[in-house]
C-alpha cells in the first residue's frame, strides 16, 4: 500500500504572528539584561581613589557573605548566592601601597602623591589646641576627628594644652619635642603632639591628666601608632606623641583586641570575601575582609547602594570595609 504524503499549508498570518512573538521576547530579555548590567555607580561612597569600573560583557558569579551577625572570633560561613546586588571592583597594583591602614617603614616608605585631601589646620581647628606652625596641614577626615578629640579632652580635663607640633613634615632638629620622624607621616594622617607648659612647648610623655588622650583617642579613629608593649611587633618603642588616624571602626577593633597596626593587618589576613570578619560599631554591622593582590589588576566585589572603604596594606593586598546597607 503506497504511503500518502501529507501537504502542509503555510499560513502567512501564523508565520507573521510567530515572528512578532520572537521579537517581543528578545526585546524584553535585552531590557532585563541592561537593567542588571548597566547599574549607575553614583550612589557609591568611596574612601580613596580605588574604584575602576570595568566594561565587561558579563560579571562572573561569586559567593559572598550575606549574614551580618557580630562574630569577632571566626569568619562567618557564607550562603551560596549569585552575585546579584554586588559591584565588581578592580584594584590596581599601585594602590597596594596607599591607604589609611598601610604599614610604612624605612624599607617601604610613603611615595610622593599618596597624601589624601589635605586642609590647613589653621583654617579648620577649634580653640581646644594650638599649632606649632601656621602652615601645618592634615588630611581632612583626620582634621575633623582631631577637633572632636581635643574638644572632648577639654570637656573631661578642663585643659587645652596640646600643641600639634607637626603632621606630614615634623621638625626633628636637636631641640625638637618630637626628635624622630616617621615615613608614614607623609601620608598626612599622622599627628605629632607636644604640650604647652609655663610659656614653653615641651615633650608629651603620655602621663598625668594628658594620659586621657592616649586612653581615648581610639574613640575618634586615632591609634597610638607605636603603643606600649608592642615593641616586637612594631619595631619601635612606646611613642605616645605620635598618633595616626585609621578610622573609627578599625581603631575600635584594635582597641578591643589590644592590637597595634601590624597585629591588625595580620589578623585580617585570615578573613576573605567568602568568610569576612563581622563587627558591630555604634549599632551598625560592618563586614571587613582582606583581598590578596593578584598583580596588575585585582578583582573583588562590594555591595551596590552602599558606602565602602578600601586601603592597601603596603605589602600584598587590600583591606575592604563595608557597612550593612
Amino acid at each position: 500500500m503506497a504511503s500518502r504524503t501529507r501537504k502542509v499549508k503555510v499560513r502567512p498570518r501564523r508565520v507573521i504572528g510567530a515572528i512578532a512573538v520572537i521579537l517581543v521576547v528578545t526585546f524584553g530579555a535585552d531590557c532585563v539584561k541592561r537593567v542588571f548590567s548597566n547599574d549607575e555607580h553614583h550612589n557609591l561612597v568611596i574612601d580613596g581613589d580605588f574604584a575602576e569600573y570595568p566594561t565587561m560583557p558579563e560579571t562572573p558569579q561569586q559567593e559572598n557573605a550575606v549574614t551580618l551577625a557580630n562574630d569577632e572570633s571566626a569568619p562567618t560561613e557564607t550562603v551560596g548566592v549569585e552575585n546579584i546586588g554586588q559591584h565588581q571592583l578592580i584594584l590596581s597594583e599601585a594602590k597596594v601601597a596607599e591607604g589609611k591602614l598601610a604599614v610604612y617603614g624605612q624599607d617601604r616608605p610613603v611615595k610622593s602623591g599618596y597624601a589624601g585631601d589635605m586642609v590647613g589646620l589653621l583654617n579648620v581647628k577649634n580653640e581646644y589646641y594650638s599649632l606649632y606652625s601656621e602652615s601645618i596641614q592634615l588630611e581632612s577626615d583626620a582634621a575633623e576627628a582631631l577637633n572632636g578629640l581635643m574638644e572632648d579632652y577639654n570637656n573631661e580635663t578642663g585643659l587645652s594644652d596640646f600643641v600639634v607640633y607637626g603632621t606630614d613634615d615634623t621638625y626633628t632638629g636637636e631641640d625638637s619635642c618630637c626628635p624622630e620622624s616617621f615615613s608614614e607621616s607623609a601620608l598626612g594622617t599622622s599627628v605629632d603632639l607636644a604640650l604647652k607648659a609655663y610659656g614653653e612647648v615641651i615633650e608629651y610623655d603620655g602621663l598625668d591628666d594628658e594620659s586621657w588622650l592616649v586612653e581615648n583617642c581610639w574613640k575618634y579613629g586615632f591609634i597610638v601608632r607605636y603603643p606600649k608593649g608592642k615593641d616586637t611587633a612594631t619595631g619601635h618603642s612606646y611613642c605616645p606623641w605620635h598618633i595616626r588616624y585609621v578610622g573609627k571602626v578599625h581603631s575600635a577593633v584594635m582597641h578591643e583586641k589590644d592590637m597595634c597596626l601590624e597585629d591588625y593587618i595580620r589578623f585580617l589576613a585570615d578573613f576573605t570575601l567568602d568568610k569576612p570578619f563581622q563587627y558591630t560599631y555604634d549599632d551598625v554591622d560592618y563586614t571587613i575582609f582582606s583581598v590578596k593582590s593578584t598583580g596588575e589588576s585585582t578583582v573583588t566585589y562590594v555591595p551596590l547602594s552602599s558606602s565602602y572603604s578600601v586601603s592597601g596594606n603596603n605589602k600584598d593586598g587590600f583591606i575592604i570595609n563595608t557597612p550593612k546597607s
